[in-house]
């Protein structure tokens, strides 16, 4: 299994050393809002700053994400304040709560509320908007635990939900306002806002589908809006013992979902892996983007200032498009496997490479100069220009300790 920025397995609410470095994608968690703004304008960033450099610890990216209504974390998951200031509320049963029972707003239209959590948002995307060490910021600020619908609320003859216009503009928008440089994701909660979601999308969002493997999920294919344009995210319903007691856990039922859906992400458990190690592996290059080099046809030799062709193709193993930057070089190493020339190929895009079509690329490639006798030809996939060395790994042998993969070991090159 190959770990490669833009994809995997997420691992939830933390780190450890036994699955978190070898395995794991990037690391995830939510908070209540009444967590990071417990008075109005007194924000606690403290354990969603310690949450990222957790993650950075292991070489991993965060993505996070914030609840303002959320079954199972106390009366107040909305700030208490909110509702001190004039938003209307409704008690929801909580068996998590002293009292019983959650505080929710009435009204998902409550101007009290939208205005309370607007500025929140604002001061969120603030702080973390931009920060190279986000993977994504879930969009969670509707429905319960913020999944965009209201199951399990007890409430819904009294809730007033909002109608789909006004998720696009008081619950989406904000988001995109505070959130212009760090990838967005929405989480699917019912058809009535596909109109939404659609407009999300357009905005360059990707989806989230939670409750997969259960009996309110389909497919996970609610998330096909996203494909080719933006990451999809995937969460099971039920930990692992509930799912298979409830009959819907299968390795060929997950994979069903993984083809349907397309997820690049896709929720880690540690028990599913160690009673599926090698499904699991395999799943996590099927999960995203998986790119293989089946063939390159390169020159026996070459010559300083002199263009010469190469030609590959490619194959995507994986069930998505590569989302993130990714530049292709091609370079002449030394016997150390250092290199002495490098000249980007311009004309290979790999986020044009489409799972499961092979893709074969014809290029020009000119060295200003080279070095006398035999060279190593090889060839990188890199995150930033700027970088050292490549970022991407690919599912063919040959890579060498800088992350180069060598086509041709006997380069005859002439100054």
């Amino acid at each position: 299994m190959l770990l490669n920025p833009g994809k995997g397995w997420v691992q939830y609410y933390g780190t450890d050393k036994k699955f978190t470095k070898d395995y794991i994608g990037v690391v995830y968690t939510r908070w209540p809002w009444s967590a990071l703004e417990p008075k109005k304008g007194e924000y606690n960033w403290k354990s969603v700053d310690d949450f990222i450099a957790r993650a950075g610890q292991y070489g991993k990216k965060a993505a996070i994400g914030v609840m303002s209504v959320s079954t199972g974390l106390g009366q107040y998951v909305t700030p208490k304040w909110v509702f001190d200031a004039g938003a209307k509320s409704l008690e929801a049963p909580d068996n998590s709560s002293p009292t019983g029972t959650q505080l929710i707003p009435e009204s998902w239209e409550d101007p009290v509320f939208l205005a309370k959590m607007h500025a929140f948002i604002a001061a969120f995307g603030k702080r973390y908007d931009g920060n190279p060490n986000i993977a994504f910021v879930d969009i969670r600020d509707y429905g319960n635990w913020g999944e965009g619908h209201i199951g399990m609320l007890g409430h819904n003859q009294k809730l007033i939900l909002t109608p789909a216009k006004s998720l696009q503009n008081n619950y989406l928008l904000p988001y995109f306002e505070a959130f212009p440089h760090t990838q967005l994701i929405v989480v699917w909660g019912s058809s009535m806002y596909d109109g939404p979601y659609d407009w999300a999308v357009s905005k360059g969002a990707g989806m989230r589908r939670d409750g997969i493997l259960s009996k309110y999920s389909k497919d996970g294919s609610e998330c096909l809006r996203a494909f080719g344009h933006a990451p999809a995210v995937f969460e099971y319903c039920d930990g692992y013992e509930e799912t298979k007691k409830n009959g819907n856990w299968s390795t060929d039922l997950l994979m069903k979902y993984i083809e349907a859906g397309k997820p690049s992400y896709m929720q880690w458990n540690d028990k599913i892996f160690e009673d599926n190690r090698e499904f699991c592996l395999k799943l996590g290059n099927k999960i995203g983007y998986h790119f293989v080099l089946q063939q390159a046809v390169v020159p026996a030799k070459i010559r300083a200032a002199v263009p010469f062709q190469i030609e590959m193709q490619w194959l995507n193993y994986g069930v998505a498009y590569l989302y993130e930057a990714c530049s292709v070089a091609i370079a002449l190493l030394d016997r150390n496997d250092k290199p002495v020339q490098r000249q980007w190929l311009t004309g290979s895009n790999p986020k044009r490479w489409k799972p499961d079509e092979p893709t074969t690329e014809r290029l020009t490639v000119i060295f200003p100069s080279v070095p006398a006798g035999a060279c190593k030809l090889a060839i990188g996939l890199f995150l930033d220009q700027r970088d050292a060395d490549p970022a991407y790994r690919l599912g063919i042998q040959g890579r060498t300790d800088h992350g180069w993969y060598v086509l041709s070991g006997k380069l005859e090159c002439k100054p």
